[in-house]
């Protein structure tokens, strides 16, 4: 006859190695079966494709230089997602002071109000985020229009179509993807510049 420990000992192996295959194998490739064929592109990371080649993430934002393009909140990690994060500058901190003049700046320079782009001026928490405000993607198309010579109307109707609602209609607010945005700008530039 077995011992009361004996048997206690039993039953927490049985439900050890019951707990590892269900929940270390079974759980995840069932939820991630359901997840791939309820949502193929986004278990598949909402990437983004042009001519074949993958371009980007809906998910992240992108470092982009050129001043053709709508840009994005500032990164400090220089877009990169390792390791992401936000600059941990306080409010109070003159670095952190500077370089938002800084980018006032730039963006002044370029003809954007700094007041309607506040996005453009401090970095997000992750560093990644590919939002910004419908005003500010607005905003920045008359830069773009004086530029590239774009008609301004043109690029407006391009901005609305990328609006993205708040969630269920009431969380936060509406948003413009500048991934998926500038992915369109530059499809539209090739097709009316094909070099």
């Amino acid at each position: 006859m077995k011992s009361k420990e004996t048997y206690q000992w039993e039953i927490t192996i049985r439900f050890l190695f019951l707990s590892i295959i269900f929940l270390g194998f079974l759980y995840p490739l069932t939820i991630t079966g359901i997840g791939g064929f309820l949502f193929p592109k986004q278990a598949k990371g909402s990437l983004i494709e042009s001519n074949g080649q993958i371009v980007g993430t809906e998910l992240f934002a992108k470092k982009e230089t050129s001043e053709l393009l709508f840009r994005y909140r500032p990164s400090a990690a220089s877009y990169s997602t390792l390791p992401s994060g936000a600059s941990n500058l306080s409010p109070s901190s003159l670095d952190l002071k500077d370089l938002v003049e800084e980018r006032k700046k730039e963006l002044m320079l370029m003809g954007i109000n700094p007041i309607i782009c506040q996005e453009l001026l401090y970095t997000s928490g992750s560093g990644l985020d590919p939002h910004i405000t419908k005003e500010c993607a607005l905003e920045q198309t008359k830069h773009l229009s004086s530029v590239t010579g774009v008609n301004l109307d043109s690029l407006k109707t391009l901005v609305l179509q990328y609006v993205e609602s708040p969630l269920f209609g009431f969380i936060g607010r509406g948003r413009v993807n500048v991934t998926k945005l500038n992915q369109k700008w530059k499809q539209m530039q090739m097709e009316t510049n094909p070099k």
